[in-house]
């Protein structure tokens, strides 16, 4: 434990010191001690000092110290000590009040001791508790260090720091896609790391160790250091406070943890690293278009020789991100290569935006009912657990035998292209919805297909673009789920009423059936055919 002021009280030379205010404080930790010799000199002060006046320098602000308390309390001073006899008797009542309000000691020293007597006690104290805690921090520090040069996993070292502090404790690096909570069966981990993301919630030193930070809610608070300093920002060792603050020469730990899950952090990825390019080249070289058939046979005979789960037939997608920094990037690639165990996906980044995701079609997955693109979604969706996902865009190709995977490679580049044309970020593009753009490319068409879709869809067209409504948004939905006007409001975040008043007025601007079969199927290509004019020269509906 630190020295506290209750400490400095019980030596023998402080015998007959009173305590005149701030019973509560009297816990406060105390690193030095000094005097105050001028009305100013709290200006000086750094911290945890004890400090000690003959009250001459408050003379001069007699009718404002409870507002010195106030600085002194600000400094994180641990108390203030002094002999009222020959300058001051008595402290204003404002003082007085001010430091019970703020739980700051202030005691009365005997008049008859010299300072150096209490100084010299103090000091020593000091000297010694330094002492025990540097000892102690180095066993802590060897108990990491020999778990490291053992070979102990993350999981280990965090269970060493958990088995130390006694309290819920908490490892997150977005980057690497990983994170361990110790015990698994605590509660609270989505709000521990919501408050550690959180940029509105307050954070405060931990005086007594440096780089160690503390957050508070109403119900717990978080005691946490960064990970990785000036890299990954939202990478963090923490741990939950739920009832007494945990005793400042234990947060220590948190210090000596970093050092050693940072080495641990290194190791795994330089491993990680070298399987990734293996696998990347292993992914790179079954998509070649340059490959022969009998080639691409041996190589996918190799890579099932090494133990790579080869299914049939794969979705071939590639997902480009926009605005993607390097710890997102680790981030994106961490998740996906962590789905090549569970989901037997097939990954390789492309370069420092693009991945390619082959993913494997099976009697259990249900990827034949959306061609893929939920799961695609999914994935992506995941990458928000450990922070905010940048935009993106995605093509996806038809299922495709293993053998003939550089045509699904080259279907989903296709549907990319389209998908970043279309202006609209987060949006899937299959490599099925592609064929009438290949049929109907042609310039010689372009002007039949101007005056289709201004025969069906001009009206809602125009509508659109003088009241900035969106009658040919619904109008698509709409179509797309069956005339369902729930369905539709749900999709579009808006109430069924709604819907239904937009329906209406796009039959009132028609005056035709839009549900009718033989007059749906012409709503649904004019949509199309826009959708397609759009992607050429983007305007605003």
């Amino acid at each position: 434990m630190w020295l506290t002021v209750e400490d400095v009280l019980s030596i023998d030379v402080m015998r007959g010191a009173d305590v005149i205010a701030g019973h509560d404080g009297l816990g406060r930790n105390i690193k030095s001690v000094t005097v105050l010799d001028a009305p100013d000199a709290s200006l000086w002060l750094q911290g945890h000092e004890l400090a000690l006046t003959s009250t001459f320098p408050l003379l001069k602000r007699r009718n404002g110290l409870n507002m010195l308390v106030e600085e002194l309390v600000a400094r994180n001073v641990a108390g203030l000590g002094l002999k009222l006899h020959r300058y001051m008797t008595t402290l204003p009542d404002a003082m007085i009040a001010r430091a019970n309000e703020l739980a700051f000691p202030i005691f009365r020293v005997p008049d008859h001791i010299a300072w150096i007597e209490i100084i010299s006690p103090i000091f020593a104290r000091v000297l010694d508790t330094d002492a025990q805690h540097l000892i102690r921090s180095e066993e802590i520090r060897s108990q990491f260090t020999k778990q490291l040069f053992s070979g102990a996993g993350l999981e280990s070292l965090m269970a060493l720091l958990y088995s130390m502090l006694g309290r819920p404790v908490l490892l997150t690096s977005p980057a690497d896609a990983h994170t361990v909570w110790l015990p698994e069966v605590a509660a609270k981990v989505d709000d521990v790391m919501q408050i550690l993301r959180c940029p509105d919630t307050a954070a405060e030193h931990v005086a007594s160790c440096p780089g160690v930070m503390r957050k508070r809610s109403a119900d717990f608070n978080v005691v946490y250091i960064r990970l990785d300093q000036g890299a990954d920002p939202h990478a963090y060792i923490a741990a939950l406070e739920t009832g007494e603050p945990i005793d400042p020469p234990l947060l220590h730990c948190l210090v000596h943890a970093r050092e050693a899950i940072s080495m641990s952090l290194l190791q795994r990825r330089a491993n990680i690293s070298i399987t990734r390019e293996k696998h990347n080249e292993f992914v790179h070289t079954l998509v070649d278009p340059q490959l022969s058939e009998g080639a691409r046979q041996a190589h996918i005979a190799r890579g099932k020789e090494k133990g790579i789960p080869l299914h049939d037939r794969y979705f071939a997608a590639v997902i480009k991100f926009h605005n993607l920094d390097e710890h997102v990037f680790r981030a994106v690639a961490s998740l996906f290569h962590a789905k090549m165990d569970d989901d037997h996906l097939l990954v390789s980044s492309l370069d420092s935006t693009r991945f390619l995701l082959l993913v494997p079609e099976t009697e259990q997955s249900d990827l034949h009912l959306d061609g893929g693109a939920g799961c695609i979604e999914r994935y992506i969706a995941e990458v928000a657990k450990f922070q905010a996902a940048p935009d993106w865009n995605a093509g996806i190709s038809q299922a495709t035998g293993v053998i003939h995977l550089d045509r699904a490679y080259e279907q989903a580049e296709y549907a990319l292209g389209h998908s970043l044309k279309s202006g609209e970020k987060c949006r899937v593009k299959l490599h099925d919805e592609t064929g009438l753009y290949r049929l109907l490319s042609h310039p010689a068409m372009q002007n039949d297909i101007r005056r289709f879709i201004d025969e069906w869809l001009q009206p809602l067209l125009q509508y659109d673009r003088k009241r900035r409504s969106r009658l040919v948004a619904t109008l698509r939905v709409f179509l797309d789920n069956n005339g369902n006007y729930r369905e539709t409001a749900r999709l579009m975040h808006v109430h069924h009423n709604t819907v239904r008043y937009r329906i209406s007025q796009i039959y009132t601007l028609t005056r035709r059936d839009i549900l009718n079969p033989r007059l749906r199927l012409q709503y649904q290509l004019a949509l199309v055919l826009h959708d397609m004019n759009r992607e050429r020269a983007p305007e605003r509906e």
